[in-house]
């Protein structure tokens, strides 16, 4: 029997890690907004590309299907600095975690990165024990 500190430990491990995972990688996202494009350019949203120390390109595009309305009234910038936030669900022993990566003027950005126009693959993981033994490892799946 798993206790409830138990689960709330490794969702804790889970989740820092998927987190660390996105800052680590330096990943901007890709997807597409649904307005059109001449409103989200009004708007300064423009996907994110970012050329690191190794001349690598990466690129985070919006998500899809968010309201502009709350962008038009927002004096915020859009853009950076990102806030990634996670969204864990437990049903059962399964548990989902989903990352959501928002802009200065809460605008969403999708969670697959691209790096030299490739898309990449999605991080892996431990989970561990209060004295670090690593119980599983795993990588994280899209969608």
């Amino acid at each position: 029997m798993i206790n409830n500190s138990s689960v709330k430990k490794k969702t804790i491990i889970i989740t820092a890690s998927a987190v660390i995972a996105v800052v680590v990688i330096g990943a901007l996202l890709r997807s597409i907004f649904s307005a059109p494009a001449s409103s989200r350019q009004q708007l300064g949203l423009l996907p994110l590309s970012l050329t690191d120390e190794n001349g690598d390109k990466w690129l985070l595009e919006l998500a899809k299907g968010q309201s502009l309305s709350s962008l038009k009234d927002s004096s915020s910038k859009t853009g950076p600095p990102l806030l990634i936030k996670t969204d864990v669900q437990i049903s059962g022993r399964d548990a989902s975690i989903g990352l959501i990566v928002e802009g200065q003027a809460g605008e969403k950005y999708a969670g697959v990165a691209q790096k030299n126009g490739q898309w990449q693959r999605a991080p892996a993981f431990n989970i561990v024990d209060e004295a670090g033994k690593v119980l599983t490892s795993g990588r994280f799946q899209y969608g």
